[in-house]
């Protein structure tokens, strides 16, 4: 019968019966039924979209999987919709192929419990290894017809579609989300800080007249454009992990962690700044903001701290487990962040001259108390003046480095540990 609504004093408003269960009236009673229930089973396409609308109705993230033209509805009102394949004289081809195939298996490891005892005959070894190779051959078969079976309506309506006749689908779906929206996160993680220290280091240089070469800079987005592909390399794991990555990047524990992991390199960076801008030249032409580009001990200083700190920002914030792989299994990042290491420890202790002349490094100072005549006395300088006056500039600057390295690390790690 036709759904009607009376209100007092007004004519009967007429409901049509295709959108009765999306009416306001009914979804309110839905919505304290569905938690009640756990399967939902045998439903015509509009009492699924109504199923659906009322999960959204509670604020549940809903994710519907259907396979033919009935389900186009509750797949649109879905949060996230696939659409699979239905084709049952495959289905039952590959599920024969799949059970012929564990058989095999199951046959093949007892056999080799077995051979210790006695050896098995030749034709019943052939005779498994032929059932074994026509359970793998009628497999590939049956996934290989599934590539030329057209899609129906449902692939229209959902934004995925999955060539399989299994609901597998929705587990890859999950996986491969959360391992998204984890990169995405540290990406932008990643951006904020390296956007924090660029703009402190950009802002100490000009305040000195002391510019940035062109083959600096060259590097540096070199480095930062391989670090970006090889984060996006990282897979997902074949586990889904019952704990749930941050939903935004305005997260408390996001915003917390890029405030706390610049304020480590704000500190490392003032001090290799402060270090460095004892040994300019006054005198030297080149320190206006219009000058000519020359190398010298506060370019090359903050060009190390800052390609270490965006070094530094890839590895802290590379996720991994338990949404994706870690920096040890993703070979590619984890090659590119030693080799990053090594290359700037050779350039800051001068291991290898060409290197540093190929990145516009200047000769670094020997170090030493007599160089420090000028810096202001008390306090920070004068501890600052006799650590350089002790091991040098060099390893005073490779120092900071290493500092700057574990205190972010740590300071990470806590925050996780935290959160």
């Amino acid at each position: 019968e036709n759904a009607k609504q009376t209100k007092p004093g007004q004519k009967e408003a007429y409901i049509d019966p295709k959108t009765v269960l999306l009416h306001p009236a009914a979804q309110s009673v839905l919505q304290k039924l569905v938690p009640l229930v756990t399967v939902f089973a045998r439903h015509a396409p509009r009492q699924k979209e109504a199923v659906i609308a009322a999960l959204n109705g509670n604020g549940s993230i809903t994710l519907m999987c259907g396979d033919g033209t009935n389900d186009v509805g509750a797949l649109k009102m879905a949060h996230v919709g696939i659409s699979i394949v239905s084709v049952p004289d495959l289905e039952a081809k590959q599920r024969e192929a799949l059970e012929g195939l564990s058989s095999a298996k199951d046959d093949r490891k007892g056999s080799k419990k077995k051979t210790n005892k006695k050896k098995s005959t030749s034709s019943s070894s052939k005779r498994k290894k032929k059932t074994l190779e026509d359970s793998l051959r009628a497999l590939a078969e049956a996934e290989e017809e599934l590539n030329f079976v057209a899609l129906g309506d449902a692939s229209v309506a959902s934004p995925f579609t999955s060539r399989t006749m299994s609901i597998k689908c929705t587990k890859d779906i999950l996986q491969r989300g959360r391992c998204t929206l984890v990169t995405m996160l540290q990406i932008y993680k990643i951006l904020g800080v390296n956007c924090l220290v660029n703009a402190l280091v950009l802002t100490r240089l000009f305040s000195a007249g002391v510019k940035q070469g062109d083959r600096q800079l060259t590097v540096v987005g070199l480095v930062i454009a391989a670090l970006f592909y090889f984060v996006t390399r990282g897979k997902p794991l074949s586990t889904l992990s019952p704990k749930r990555p941050p939903s935004s990047v305005l997260c408390k524990s996001t915003l917390i962690s890029i405030v706390a992991q610049f304020g480590v390199h704000f500190v490392c960076t003032m001090a290799v700044t402060h270090l460095s801008t004892l040994h300019l030249d006054p005198d030297d032409p080149s320190l206006v903001p219009d000058g000519p580009f020359n190398p010298n001990v506060l370019n090359t200083a903050t060009f190390l701290v800052t390609v270490l700190a965006t070094i530094n920002t890839f590895v802290v914030n590379y996720r991994g487990r338990p949404y994706m792989q870690n920096l040890t299994e993703n070979k590619l990042m984890l090659w590119s962040v030693q080799i990053s290491y090594v290359a700037l420890f050779a350039c800051a202790l001068e291991v290898f001259p060409p290197l540093n002349e190929l990145m516009q490094l200047t000769p670094l100072p020997a170090g030493g108390a007599e160089v420090f005549a000028t810096a202001d006395g008390g306090g920070l300088g004068e501890q600052m003046s006799f650590v350089v006056g002790t091991i040098g500039f060099k390893l005073t600057l490779c120092l900071c480095m290493v500092i700057d390295t574990v205190l972010v690390y740590q300071v990470e790690k806590t925050i996780q540990r935290i959160n």
